[in-house]
């Protein structure tokens, strides 16, 4: 309902900032950005409305801690208990059932009913026009019950960049696998302790997996099968395997990180011994809704697992949205919940994907891993010389030799060719165009594949994910080429498989999403290797392949949980995330010795083996500081000595890398720039501590931010309190904090500087057009049928919600609201076909709260985003950003 209180406190006059502001605009030509899309069918920009939703109710849900769990389990009353309490949550859903029917009178299908982590029904509404959509959603929150309505939201079926397929031999094992298991300390645990994850259950939320796999024992719940658990939420009533079969690969490949172990193959996993839930959610092709995440985590839950990989997920998000709450609850319920923080490091920062950005759910980033299994190319002139390249070679071009050509018009390939590339790959610098462009160009003139080197330092994965793409697009380094133009001949010969050294190695991979979360929370929370990891895929898909994507990554760190509650059965699951976090192992910048940003590596590279070993804890185990404006004057850190000896800490400080990721104008870009400048740290009392065992102490310290850095510029500075043990033999601990060093406040919301907002609008011959400012005759709609406006926004800073007020063009006067689902937006200003879309069909709730239709007249639509750290929306609110469109006429 409408905050009556709001709109007749936000009258517009002349001396309103929103009158000026549409002054300015008036003079602002045509939008440029929009002139491509002239012609365009609605479809184009605006969705059909949501018609699938999710309810929530007031009563608490069933679900109750592991630990009474367990407790009630022994005395027989769980069982008794759940039931109770699954009958009180079942009653509010048959109630709002029989309203929807009988008082509302809507044709609806209950997709989902959600008992144990949320309370709360998805349904599909069936039948319903746009224009009563409003009005039926104002009903449905008017139930005394209901607590939130919520569109359900899209799920990408996740993805990885896929190198090759085929299973390796002895030799080429060995440097593939066991250097990423030293690296997260799994080898050492294994050794050490022989811990296997035996007795611990992992649940696979993904595309399903290949139970016929020899990695998990070819079978399904049978006493010596590895998968014993499991629900396909794509085809629930296909007959056969439970879990749901895989038919995309993805998930096959994560269960085999974690889980997967075959002597026939010399593959291991992370924790072979653990037992698996495989929960399938997403088709072969296309994507889902996140009701069916919650109830795979429903289903997790019930079926008693201690840990639940998430390998999905993208684009930044809200730990508000319904699908993050529900991770945070499987969490605080004793489950440990792994995420993957997404595969959109290209995009800049603010790209935390749910559910990872939940306080409570894991984290995780991708490292690249030591070495990795590759095709490559030997180089004529250069016998010795191996050059590998991403993705699988086409079988008819292994082991022939190979003409490379250089294009003439432009190394860089943007431009068409004005000779024919029949039969040759096209060698093609890395800059200027997008890989598709390229790679689409090279087609054109009959290129059989091309072969792209970086530009820049390090290794290269092109996307050429386009369906008119039929060629193959490698990409190398930048040493790599140079060899190869060293050596320019008119032949290559291509190869098969070989195992290389990773020249990135140790450093957050490429793809990797950017952190800070939406309000300067500390995301990622661990990193792991992600960057061309070996493990299983379907067997009809050829058994193994090497993929890299922070869905690689994520189940490192879901293995090492589980080799934790092994070592120790009795941890407190919430404990599992902090000590991964203390004791991992900050990763360094690319060529210096100064540590990578917190908000790309949280804690560092995860080490299980010292999260086991590790006998002294700290709290906080992450410090978010905010920005200058929030930052606290004096931080605390609370040391426990658990260790059966006393033993001395000391406190000491690990810089890290500063990076701005912001244009001056105060706009994310897509390049974030690095600067060595880093905060520094003031110890307030002693910097030494003594402990006897079993002991807490204090250190209490602040920080200084880099001066030398523009305050102007929103810069985020990071780094690392370390706290070290006197006693070398036992692992030290280290606290990730960052902050903003600036306003966070004075930050873009709305894209205001790029011709957008803008409304779009038919014209008489059904072409989209955009409404400009200044135009001598507003134009004219009827507000039926596709005869509405679209408002388009970009959000360029994720946003707690946003507010369209109905301004009477004549009177100036604020007289309703647009209605209008704005709470928790990511960003969308980083993809050009991505829109904050908003249809309009002359419809507002007023003052009342009812919704009304708008008679003739002219209007305008004001748009309100809030500033970061504020919860006040509305126009005498607090901090905010506000834009007014032009008159937009209505004539029914």
């Amino acid at each position: 309902m409408v905050d009556a209180a709001i709109i007749s406190a936000a009258p517009i006059d002349n001396n309103d900032a929103l009158e000026t502001h549409q002054q300015q605009q008036q003079q602002q030509p045509t939008p440029i950005a929009f002139l491509e899309h002239e012609g365009d069918s609605f479809e184009a920009f605006a969705a059909p409305p949501p018609s699938s939703f999710l309810i929530e109710f007031n009563l608490p849900p069933a679900g109750v801690n592991r630990h009474e769990r367990l407790r009630m389990e022994e005395t027989g009353e769980f069982q008794g208990f759940t039931a109770n309490r699954h009958a009180n949550v079942a009653m509010q859903h048959q109630n709002f059932q029989d309203f929807m029917s009988d008082q509302i009178k809507v044709d609806f299908a209950v997709r989902h009913e959600f008992f144990d982590l949320i309370n709360g029904i998805s349904i599909d509404l069936q039948g319903v026009s746009p224009h009563r959509l409003p009005q039926i959603l104002e009903q449905i929150r008017d139930i005394p019950d209901v607590v939130k309505v919520s569109p359900l939201i899209s799920m990408n079926q996740p993805k990885s960049l896929v190198h090759d397929v085929g299973i390796l031999d002895s030799q080429a094992a060995a440097p593939q696998l066991s250097t990423a298991h030293e690296q997260t300390g799994v080898l050492s645990a294994r050794n050490e302790r022989n811990l296997t994850g035996k007795g611990i259950k992992v649940g696979v939320v993904d595309t399903g997996v290949d139970y016929t796999h020899d990695a998990f024992g070819s079978c399904y719940g049978g006493p010596d099968c590895k998968i014993q658990y499991g629900f396909d939420f794509v085809e629930p009533y296909r007959p056969g395997f439970q879990g749901g079969f895989d038919c995309v690969g993805h998930g096959t490949h994560v269960a085999g990180i974690i889980a997967g172990n075959s002597t026939k193959d010399h593959f291991l996993g992370v924790a072979p011994d653990v037992t698996l839930g495989v929960y399938r959610v997403f088709p072969c092709k296309g994507s889902s809704k996140d009701d069916v995440i919650i109830a795979a985590l429903e289903r997790a839950y019930s079926d008693g697992m201690d840990v639940v990989n998430l390998s999905l997920g993208g684009g930044s998000s809200w730990a508000d949205t319904s699908l993050s709450k529900v991770a945070g609850s499987l969490a605080n319920l004793g489950v440990v919940v792994v995420a993957a923080i997404g595969n959109d490091g290209e995009l800049g920062i603010d790209e935390v994907s749910s559910p990872s950005i939940n306080r409570d759910a894991i984290s995780v980033t991708s490292f690249e891993g030591s070495g990795y299994l590759s095709n490559y190319f030997l180089v004529k002139g250069a016998s010795e010389t191996r050059i590998d390249f991403i993705d699988s070679v086409p079988k008819d071009l292994a082991d022939v030799p190979l003409s490379l050509v250089i294009p003439a018009e432009d190394i860089e390939g943007c431009k068409p060719y004005r000779t024919s590339l029949d039969g040759v790959i096209a060698f093609i610098k890395r800059g200027t165009c997008s890989f598709v462009q390229k790679i689409k160009l090279a087609q054109d003139a009959g290129a059989i594949g091309c072969i792209f080197y970086n530009n820049v330092d390090g290794g290269l994965r092109p996307k050429v994910d386009d369906p008119s793409v039929h060629i193959f697009g490698h990409g190398i380094s930048q040493s790599q080429g140079q060899l190869i133009l060293d050596q320019f001949g008119p032949e290559k010969t291509s190869k098969v498989e070989g195992v290389f050294k990773n020249e990135m190695a140790d450093q957050i991979s490429t793809f990797s999403s950017w952190g800070l979360g939406p309000e300067l929370e500390i995301k990622p929370d661990v990193g792991a290797p992600g960057g061309y990891i070996y493990s299983s895929i379907p067997v009809a898909k050829g058994s193994y392949s090497t993929m890299s994507g922070t869905s690689m990554a994520t189940p490192f760190v879901a293995g090492t949980a589980a080799l934790m509650l092994q070592a120790d059965p009795t941890i407190d699951r919430r404990e599992v995330l902090g000590r991964l976090q203390i004791y991992a192992k900050p990763g360094l910048y690319k060529d210096t010795n100064i540590a990578d940003s917190v908000s790309r590596q949280g804690a560092g590279m995860v080490n299980v083996w010292d999260a086991i070993r590790g006998q002294s804890l700290v709290e906080p185990t992450r410090l978010a500081l905010n920005d200058t404006d929030n930052t606290l004057s004096l931080y605390t850190l609370t040391v426990t000595n658990q260790y059966e000896t006393a033993e001395t800490f000391i406190i000491s400080h690990v810089p890290a890398q500063s990076v701005l990721g912001f244009s001056p104008t105060g706009l994310p870009t897509e390049k974030v720039a690095y600067n060595e400048s880093a905060a520094s740290l003031v110890v307030d009392n002693e910097d030494v501590l003594h402990l006897e065992p079993g002991k807490t102490g204090t250190f209490t310290f602040h920080f200084d931010p880099p001066s030398d850095l523009d305050i102007q510029s929103h810069w985020i500075f990071s780094g690392y309190v370390k706290i070290t043990p006197s006693d070398t033999s036992r692992p030290a601990m280290h606290v990730p904090y960052a902050g903003m060093h600036g306003s966070y406040s004075t930050v873009d919301i709305l894209n205001l500087q790029e011709n957008y907002p803008v409304v779009v609008g038919p014209t008489p011959e059904g072409q989209l057009m955009p409404i400009t400012f200044g135009e001598e005759q507003p134009r004219s709609y009827t507000m039926v049928g596709r005869n509405i406006v679209t408002l388009l926004l970009k959000i360029s800073n994720p946003m707690r919600n946003l507010q369209v007020y109905v301004m009477d063009a004549t009177t100036h006067k604020v007289i309703g609201m647009v209605p209008v689902d704005g709470e928790y937006i990511g960003r969308t200003d980083n993809v050009k076909s991505k829109f904050f879309v908003v249809p309009w069909a002359g419809r507002m709730i007023d003052s009342d709260g009812d919704l009304v239709r708008l008679d003739n007249g002219d209007y305008s639509l004001v748009v309100v985003a809030p500033k970061p750290f504020s919860d006040n929306v509305g126009l005498s609110g607090g901090p905010h950003e506000s834009w007014m469109s032009p008159i937009i006429r209505i004539k029914h």
